[in-house]
């Protein structure tokens, strides 16, 4: 989950990343947190950046939450704002644009916490995770976050963007539970990899777009790039991933 927060209050925006960070560890939800003082930069970010949920403040220095919120919706309409200011005057404002929810400062925790947990029960009817025991505890992961998982010394390896996220189990154990989801191919013994990432391939390896590159089995080469060519062009044709 690719959360943003847009605050030019540097102490309010501290208040809020700490709120989040609390949430996030207590629940075990893996995160990728942005912090933003200015929302102009945050909108140019946005053009190239899909957030699922962005808290925004609404008085800001060159243009209103409401302004951002506008503009934010038309490029990303999925994604889910929660608005937190200082007044109650722009709370009809904010529920036009279906905000998730209006945090008026100060605000406490527990109200923090209500606002995510809303955004985790609207969250659930579209996002697709698996959960794995990590250490003594169980982390969430997006499917959608997922460029490839591989096996090491017992331990599952989840690499996603951000981290990378290991859990001691067996890959015949853990393969199962990303049959249900169409983009992921396995490109050679114990690796499958999340097509959505791959930018090219050549003779031997895929080439994923954050520049690594996983080899693509020998004795299955023919089997695995025509997999991954029927995946593009069912994409291409309007197919659906998860």
């Amino acid at each position: 989950m690719t959360i943003a927060l847009i605050d030019d209050s540097r102490d309010d925006l501290e208040v809020l990343f700490d709120y989040i960070c609390r949430y996030c560890q207590e629940r075990r939800i893996h995160v990728h947190i942005e912090k933003f003082v200015s929302e102009l930069a945050f909108l140019r970010t946005a053009n190239r950046t899909a957030y699922d949920l962005v808290f925004l403040d609404i008085y800001m220095q060159q243009a209103s939450g409401i302004q951002v919120a506008q503009k934010l919706r038309e490029k990303h309409p999925k994604c889910q704002i929660i608005f937190t200011t200082a007044s109650k005057d722009y709370a009809v404002k904010a529920f036009r644009l279906q905000a998730l929810d209006y945090l008026v400062k100060p605000y406490t925790y527990e109200l923090l916490t209500e606002a995510c947990d809303r955004y985790e029960q609207v969250a659930a009817k579209f996002a697709h995770y698996i959960e794995l025991k990590e250490g003594r505890h169980y982390t969430r992961v997006l499917i959608s976050d997922i460029i490839y998982t591989d096996y090491h010394n017992h331990y599952i390896q989840i690499h996603t963007s951000t981290c990378q996220i290991r859990s001691y189990m067996s890959f015949g154990e853990f393969a199962p539970m990303l049959d249900p989801y169409p983009q992921f191919l396995w490109c050679y013994r114990n690796c499958m990899v999340n097509m959505d990432y791959i930018e090219s391939f050549d003779s031997s390896d895929f080439i994923l777009n954050n520049g690594e590159r996983l080899p693509i089995a020998k004795a299955r080469k023919q089997e695995i790039t025509q997999a991954y060519a029927n995946y593009i062009f069912d994409y291409v044709n309007g197919g659906t991933t998860l």
